[in-house]
């Protein structure tokens, strides 16, 4: 039996007292302003014609500098502009005198001569301006720990203190006596962080491992990063431990390293003999990316590689991308004057060394690395069990005994087939739901018909076998193949077509000439959305009643560039009212197996996007309203180059969530332009098939292509925009009638939304107040609560694992926790069970020594698991930022009802957000694809959909 965790501990420090804390000395230098003035002028010498560079390209510099001295901490000066004065480089004061001003000043020169390499009067000109007012060094006295506190109480740190916090604290790691494992004894250097990276890391010196398929190279990460929790007046600094993988398996046909089309690949430089005279030998780690425009291997523009190497002025060996690529083992031994790493990445293919550590063994890191805080940083306090008793929705999947497995699987089967039933008799005035298999091959297709029966728990093959090779092989010309079901609730079809017409066959845009190649990716993408929504008008569709349809399609591998038709597809069966999921064509033995369980999957989830869902229904005895719903709101982007933290090209999506509504209104979606731009909530499904419209995303956009000289992006004029847009768009959802007066919990996430509603920033949030526009805050009105969502991205919750009793292994326990500390009233942490495909990670597993086996045949034997992946699931905070404790509010029950909205009865796995924010995010589908974060290399943190 599974050991039962009542705490689990955090990887998060506080500073350990009150007053000044902790302050150290540094010699800093401002960066020469009237250089940048010239700079910026000479950069733009070279573009006629072109948009002007609005600031200095300073990237570069600031890489080389905390490349070529590890004692430099550098303020970018887009981060120093908020700054005064505008600092530019610090120098710990202990650590000897800083770099000499002669030598900078070369540094700069060097930097200056690279920029106008075309115009080489005009960069002398600069130069000698240069020499003519050389930078000054200054002392300063830095507070590290302790900072101002916002109006809501919460810690509000300077980004000064973001970069020195953490670094201070790196290098204390990084002098600390070297971690032994028994099995390796780690030796930490530091990497250099750019401009929008958070924190501090230290990487280990590679390490191998040793298997049939050869030798496979890996280091040890850890990142320090500082952040803040709503109303806790003290910063916080996390540790986060991970495995960085490394490439040294050339490819066979090619002799290099396998990249991924179009994907730049980071390489890890570390010089290895001093380039500065008068400055130690650097032993950290900056980073450089090989690309391949046009099939043709160079460094990045804008890193540091190019200075680097000119530093090298060809006395020294330095590693050519080609090079690299084809031997990369002799780049990282140490005897030659440059360390070079390619890291791995899931398109290079197989990998010897699993991602990540297990909850014991990263426990015994952290441990480690905790001894180096002390006394100036002191663990935040263990969190406990919440004392509420039931932590799942009262209609979740439940385990036992086949006969009660079984009984619980039959209801949800009816439970699906009586959410259709109840849809489709409204939209369309009957109980008869029409399912389309748009399919390529015979295995694939009775899969997916076998899956259809399983996941409604329908009888029979619908009358599969009886159908010929040859109907099924003339079923995408007119003539569909039709199985049927009856079942006392419902009436399924299922219409069968074979895709033999192109429609999933590559966009066929080549990359040249590249002159027109936007125009012609979105004539491509056009062409293909247009002939999928004929396809499906032919065979019935009819926008007035959404339906849905399962398209087999070839694996993304094998369409070059923005040849991937998947989304022209998506945007055309949009447009004849139908979803869309799809299933991808196995191609290898491993992807066959996987093929039932993938087939069954894609139905389920094409079924929610029909609105199908089986809603959790909470169970939480006390402390919420009667007839409480669910209000989500996502900002899905709709432009090409825009991120989470930008505002460019943001769509609002929100999702009303009403369990016990009854399926045609429990799950509900707002269309802005509904009533003649009045807005309205619509169903789900139908606001999936409106947004291609809804959101007006350009053409180039949609086809994944944009003009290399569009205008520079005005951040704050769009910003500001969009900023109010957002709260425009709050106001009305809030004031809409499904809403105003019915209690409702309004769900955000704050990675996604903070930047746009900035009411949920830490600095800005009081406690049970609310703004959505220019007003000032208020008491949010008697119906409405505020909660806000918050994952681990950019390792914003920290690592954690449940505390074992005596010399047990530590674990990863599901349920909601509290701490015992002054954030236990409104701050709760959620955790769930290892996703299903992750039940074989041992939380004893271990990559930097043997264990014992604990079970088996093999039990007491040694082991060790350099080979398996790791899974962790991720720490979800849940901050109740606005309630009605007066009224009979308790934030407790608010924070253990949206813990079981992750728990949602027919996922297979628990959700990162709660289904509310989860049916919201995923509109983006219907916008403009994104790639995937989690298609990168990395520790799989969080538990996913």
């Amino acid at each position: 039996m599974a050991p039962r965790y009542t705490t689990i501990r955090r990887a998060a420090y506080e500073p350990a007292a009150d007053g000044d804390g902790l302050t150290a000395d540094f010699h800093t230098l401002e960066f020469p302003e009237p250089l940048a003035t010239q700079v910026l002028d000479l950069a733009n010498l070279g573009r006629a014609g072109r948009a002007r560079l609005p600031a200095p390209p300073t990237r570069r510099l600031d890489s080389l500098l905390q490349a070529l001295d590890l004692r430099l901490g550098v303020l970018p000066r887009p981060v120093a502009a908020g700054e005064s004065p505008r600092t530019w480089l610090y120098c710990p004061a202990d650590a000897g005198e800083p770099l000499r001003v002669p030598i900078l000043l070369r540094l700069l020169e060097f930097w200056v001569e690279e920029i106008g390499a075309d115009h080489p009067r005009e960069a002398s000109q600069v130069c000698e301006a240069l020499r003519a007012e050389p930078p000054v060094w200054k002392k300063q006295q830095i507070s590290l720990t302790r900072c101002d506190v916002s109006n809501g109480g919460t810690a509000h740190p300077t980004a000064l203190q973001y970069l020195l916090t953490t670094q201070h604290f790196a290098h204390r790691l990084q002098a600390h006596e070297p971690y032994d494992a028994g099995g390796q004894v780690l030796h930490f250097r530091s990497v250099v962080r750019q401009s929008r990276q958070q924190g501090a890391e230290l990487m280990s010196q590679p390490l191998f491992h040793d298997d049939k398929h050869g030798r496979w190279w890996f280091s040890v990460t850890v990142a320090v990063t500082l952040h803040t929790v709503p109303f806790r007046a003290r910063p916080r600094v996390h540790l986060h431990f991970g495995v960085r993988r490394w490439a040294t398996h050339p490819d066979p046909e090619t002799g290099l390293v396998r990249l991924g089309y179009r994907r730049d690949s980071a390489v890890y430089l570390r010089p290895v003999m001093s380039w500065l005279p008068g400055v130690p030998v650097s032993d950290r780690f900056s980073v450089a990316y090989v690309t391949h425009p046009n099939e043709k291997l160079g460094w990045r523009h804008g890193d540091p590689v190019k200075l680097m190497a000119k530093l090298a002025s060809g006395r020294r060996p330095f590693p050519d991308p080609a090079g690299l690529l084809g031997e990369p083992e002799r780049w990282f031994t140490g005897d030659r004057s440059v360390d070079a790493l390619i890291a791995y990445s899931t398109p290079m293919g197989m990998h010897g060394v699993g991602a990540g550590f297990m909850s014991h063994e990263r426990s015994r890191l952290v441990d480690w690395a905790e001894q180096a805080l002390l006394p100036d940083l002191a663990r935040v306090p263990d969190l406990t069990r919440s004392s509420l008793p039931a932590n799942k929705p009262a209609n979740v999947r439940r385990g036992g005994s086949s006969d009660r497995t079984a009984a619980a699987k039959a209801e949800l089967h009816r439970a699906r087939r009586m959410s259709l039933a109840a849809l489709y008799a409204d939209w369309s005035g009957t109980p008869e739901f029409t399912a389309r298999l748009l399919w390529r091959t015979e295995r694939t297709r009775d899969h997916a018909i076998t899956a259809l029966a399983g996941v409604l728990g329908l009888e029979g093959d619908g009358g599969a076998s009886e159908v010929s090779t040859e109907a099924h092989d003339r079923s995408g010309r007119g003539e569909p193949v039709v199985l049927r079901w009856q079942t006392p609730e419902l009436v399924v079809t299922a219409s069968c077509l074979r895709l033999d017409n192109g429609l999933t066959d590559s966009l066929g845009v080549s990359r040249e000439p590249v002159r027109d190649l936007a125009d012609r990716a979105a004539r491509a993408l056009a062409k293909r959305r247009a002939d999928m929504g004929e396809f499906l008008a032919k065979n019935g569709a009819d926008a007035a009643v959404p339906t849905v349809a399962l398209v087999e399609i070839h694996g993304r591998t094998v369409f070059r560039g923005r040849n991937d038709p998947k989304f022209a597809l998506r945007l055309g069966a949009a447009d004849s009212g139908v979803v869309t999921q799809f299933i991808t064509t196995p191609g290898t033995k491993r992807a066959e197996k996987a093929l039932p369980a993938a087939a069954e999957s894609s139905w389920l989830d094409a079924l929610r996007q029909l609105g199908a869902t089986v809603v959790p229904r909470t169970d939480v005895p006390a402390g919420l309203p009667d007839g409480i719903q669910y209000l989500a709101v996502w900002m899905a982007t709709k432009a090409r180059g825009a991120t989470d933290r930008s505002a460019k090209g943001k769509f609002p999506v929100a999702v009303l969530v009403r369990a016990g509504a009854g399926a045609p209104g429990e799950i509900l979606a707002w269309d802005a332009e509904a009533l003649e731009g009045m807005g309205a909530w619509i169903a789900y499904p139908r606001y999936l098939t409106r947004l291609p419209a809804l959101a007006a995303v350009s053409e180039h956009d949609l086809a994944g292509v944009g003009d290399h000289d569009e205008p520079w992006f005005d951040w704050s004029r769009t910003r500001d925009e969009q900023r109010s847009a957002t709260e425009e768009f709050l106001h009305r959802v809030l004031a809409s009638a499904e809403v105003r007066g019915v209690p409702t919990v309004l769900l955000v996430d704050a990675q996604n939304i903070r930047n746009l509603w900035t009411w949920v920033q830490d600095g800005e949030v009081r406690r049970d107040l609310i703004r959505t526009g220019v007003a000032p805050a208020g008491r949010p009105n008697p119906w409405l609560r505020l909660v806000r969502i918050r994952t681990g991205e950019r390792r914003e919750t920290p690592q954690w694992w449940g505390l074992a009793a005596d010399d047990g292994v530590n674990g990863l326990p599901a349920n909601l926790w509290t701490s015992a500390g002054p954030e236990h009233e409104r701050i709760f942490y959620s955790t769930t069970p290892k996703a299903s495909t992750a039940q074989t990670s041992a939380v004893e597993a271990h990559k930097l020594q043997t264990r014992p086996i604990r079970r088996g045949e093999r039990a007491g034997e040694p082991t060790i698991d350099v080979d398996r992946p790791a899974w962790n699931p991720g720490l979800v905070e849940i901050a109740v930022l606005g309630c009605h404790p007066d009224t009979g509010d308790d934030p407790a029950a608010l924070a253990m009802a949206v813990h079981q909205l992750r728990q949602a009865p027919d996922y297979r796995d628990a959700l990162s957000r709660p289904l509310p924010l989860h049916l919201a995010r995923k509109a983006q589908e219907y916008i403009l694809p994104m790639r995937d974060a989690n298609e990168d290399d990395g520790e799989p943190e969080a538990a996913g959909s």
